[in-house]
């Protein structure tokens, strides 16, 4: 799920729905109440949006607050603009003052609006510079902005062309292949039309009580599935964690097949999970696990349990396990570092000899630009490379990476909001082409 709804307003402009937070999620607001759990190392911090992209003209930003309650304070509200080039540093565009208690007092939104020149980014931030009381129960951000169709077709179609970097990271060439990927005999690979029509794929369809579609993320969990079967680790008494398994049928299966399941999702309390509530897609306890059509009650209850967990602080004590795994979670942790620190801290929860498999979105327009530090962030090709060598060098067999993209008609569509529920491998996502991507690592000794 990206960090902005998109609602289409008419034919030149957009409506998003913002994740104040998204860039240090893990922050703890100067209001009250909001953002993450940990202290920021900046005592003014408010809110820090992503940084979205926007074609040329205007832009209006709408900070709307839930029980915003405040007698003292003023809030600094800044709109940056970061250029879409490399190393570029952020500037700041705009800045408006707000007194809070007026804030508090006023049944309309804040707005901010500023032009853009669409050779930028631009996100939205707040300080509160003097004391304050303020304190809220939630907090929405909504940006509208201008849809640009033709050049967005124009970025589209080059996009296409431009998929991969060519050069290798260094002490990972060797893993790399261009071979088509094949889920019979799966290994760090992306999504492609092929893999669906493979017996495999209808073979677990068959044990999620699902209809095959040709959509993406029904494929992730096919993929982990088979990965886990394949690499020996999914058998009757093993023991598996998964991370951020929100609603998801995975831990079902899993314990319909006699294997022992912790499942974990970030902690109710923690604000990063509002937003997935509202979709239905944040767990909370075995109840929300429940799959009676593919495992008994009975059987779940006695083969999974759950436990709150946020991936960006995995506890220590949890114990060796036989696998791991996270289906499209660990993009969404507010920066590509803190996504590769998660899945070397995941592999860290291994037995030696055990599997980790983790899928996630992965950038096919560029392996140097791409979106970091914010809400959805996209891998490219290099952060996986060097992650491989890292993992190596500890001693792990991280499975070769297969980089083709799929030569199936299907394979060269790019979906486009209001996305597909069918017909959805590859996406136009924050101004790039993204697919799913599953990476697959042994614990070494």
């Amino acid at each position: 799920m990206s960090s902005a709804k998109v609602q289409q307003r008419d034919g030149e402009s957009e409506q998003l729905i913002i994740d104040p937070f998204a860039f240090w999620p893990q922050c703890r607001s100067a209001i009250s109440g909001l953002g993450g759990a940990v202290s920021s190392d900046d005592a003014h911090y408010a809110f820090h949006s992503p940084y979205m992209n926007c074609a040329e003209g205007p832009i209006e930003f709408a900070i709307d607050f839930e029980n915003l309650k405040a007698t003292s304070g003023t809030l600094a509200i800044r709109i940056n603009a970061l250029e879409k080039k490399p190393k570029s540093r952020a500037e700041t565009v705009t800045v408006i003052q707000v007194p809070l208690a007026d804030a508090a007092r006023s049944p309309r939104p804040i707005s901010v609006r500023v032009n853009c020149t669409g050779r930028h980014e631009y996100a939205i931030l707040g300080h509160i510079y003097d004391k304050t009381d303020a304190e809220a129960s939630g907090m929405t951000i909504w940006l509208e902005r201008r849809s640009d169709v033709a050049r967005f077709m124009q970025e589209l179609t080059a996009g296409r062309q431009r998929v991969f970097g060519t050069a290798p990271v260094a002490g990972a060439s060797s893993l790399i292949s261009m071979d088509e990927p094949t889920l019979r005999d799966p290994v760090s690979q992306m999504c492609t039309a092929a893999q669906f029509d493979e017996p495999a794929y209808q073979q677990w369809c068959d044990r999620l009580r699902v209809n095959r579609h040709m959509h993406r993320k029904q494929w992730e969990f096919i993929y982990i599935l088979q990965c886990l079967e394949r690499y020996g680790a999914l058998k009757e008494g093993a023991v598996g964690m998964g991370f951020g398994v929100g609603t998801e049928p995975l831990p079902a299966v899993m314990a319909a097949m006699g294997c022992k399941v912790l499942a974990t999702d970030l902690p109710s309390e923690d604000t990063r999970s509002q937003a997935w509530n509202k979709t239905n897609q944040h767990g909370s306890s075995v109840e929300h696990l429940r799959r009676p059509d593919i495992c008994s009650d009975e059987i779940l209850r006695e083969h999974v349990s759950f436990l709150p967990v946020d991936m960006t602080r995995i506890p220590a004590e949890l114990g060796e396990f036989d696998f791991t795994w996270s289906s499209c979670a660990y993009e969404h942790l507010g920066s590509i570092a803190a996504g590769l620190r998660f899945v070397e801290a995941s592999i860290d929860c291994l037995r030696p000899g055990g599997v980790a498999v983790h899928t996630t979105e992965f950038n096919l327009t560029s392996n140097d630009q791409t979106v970091d530090h914010a809400g959805t962030v996209l891998f490219r090709r290099q952060d996986f490379e060097r992650l491989a060598a890292r993992l190596l060098a500890k001693g792990h067999f991280v499975a070769q990476f297969k980089y083709s993209t799929g030569v199936q008609p299907l394979d060269q569509h790019v979906d486009v909001p209001p996305y597909s529920s069918d017909n959805h491998l590859k996406l136009a996502l924050s101004g790039y082409v993204t697919t799913s991507f599953g990476i697959v690592v042994r614990k070494g000794a």
